[in-house]
């Protein structure tokens, strides 16, 4: 599959079969094992590109009900609330999503940073 925008990723429509290969930015071609490699990549680029600090944390994740997608510690704003936490520096991440979710988490943190024009593509391969 040809390499996705964030505007083509607004578009489309994830389910079980579709899968993320690589994540493009900078001139360099990341490849990423499933969709938690993909959100931690995503992460690193945030940071490397200036776009989350301490201080804008949390990020809810896409549905905003109570569950983070990123934090300072490992747990929700209802700490009873399940997450699969990844560590990415200073930063948890909940990977604990469905590819639908994912790029929604994805989205959203965008929004939430104030990031209008993210410049990096994901390549994606179907079962």
């Amino acid at each position: 599959m040809n390499k996705c925008t964030v505007a083509d990723l607004k578009k489309m429509t994830f389910d079980k079969h579709i899968k993320p290969y690589k994540f493009h930015a900078g001139g360099i071609d990341t490849p990423v094992d499933d969709w938690t490699h993909l959100c931690l990549v995503f992460v690193r680029w945030l940071i490397q590109n200036g776009y989350i600090t301490i201080e804008k944390l949390p990020v809810q994740n896409h549905a905003r009900r109570g569950k983070y997608f990123i934090n300072t510690k490992p747990q929700h704003k209802i700490q009873e609330m399940d997450g699969y936490w990844q560590n990415v520096g200073p930063y948890h991440i909940d990977t604990k999503y469905n590819a639908d979710a994912h790029i929604k988490n994805i989205l959203s943190t965008l929004r939430r940073l104030g990031v209008a024009s993210p410049q990096f593509q994901i390549s994606f391969h179907t079962d």
